[in-house]
């Protein structure tokens, strides 16, 4: 399924339309927020991208994620590239400071529930892993003050670290829920993003 907004080229594969079925067949709310607060998270990167005069060539929605593709030639500095890979978190805590308020106001549950999910999503996010916003900020930082191969040593070391301390905390899990392999899963694919052909 392909269509425009504001004139990017957006495609949504069939993969991505697989996967958010089954997730909405778990009949639990929690999925159906990460999802569409994902959303709003990607929609933080595109924004500040396109303000700050580098509109993303398209974006596709896949089954390992959202891709945006940009521009090759750019004129956007580390401090904007930093920017951009934190304005989808900013979004998240954006979201969880609002819902928090309305649930300490009403203490509706859902809110409660939502909110917790924008704060799993933000910290998440800012891990320093490849792949990651919190990847990104490290080598934009690391790359000003030094060389950009020593800036991708250090964000490959910090991303093996963490992705240990990940796949050591879901085994924990897995042993004592006897189910939740859920974090296994992430490690995995973020094990995975080590292989990416993307700068950080």
């Amino acid at each position: 399924m392909k269509f425009k907004v504001c004139g990017v080229p957006v495609c949504v594969t069939w993969h991505f339309l697989a996967l958010i079925t089954f997730m909405l067949s778990l009949h639990t709310e929690n999925v159906l927020y990460a999802v569409l607060f994902s959303l709003f998270h990607e929609m933080g990167h595109i924004t500040a991208m396109t303000a700050l005069g580098n509109a993303p060539l398209s974006v596709s929605l896949e089954l390992t994620g959202i891709n945006i593709r940009r521009r090759q030639e750019t004129g956007i500095s580390l401090i904007q590239e930093i920017i951009i890979a934190l304005a989808g978190p900013f979004v998240n805590l954006i979201l969880f400071v609002f819902l928090i308020l309305i649930y300490l106001q009403n203490g509706n549950i859902k809110c409660f529930n939502a909110s917790c999910v924008n704060l799993i999503l933000m910290t998440f996010n800012l891990l320093p892993i490849k792949g990651l916003d919190g990847g990104k900020v490290i080598y934009y930082l690391i790359s000003k003050a030094f060389d950009f191969k020593i800036a991708k040593t250090v964000l490959i070391c910090t991303s093996v670290i963490f992705i240990c301390l990940l796949i050591f905390y879901g085994g924990y899990l897995l042993l004592t829920t006897r189910r939740n392999f859920t974090m296994l899963i992430i490690a995995l694919m973020l094990s995975l993003s080590m292989f990416s052909k993307e700068e950080c």
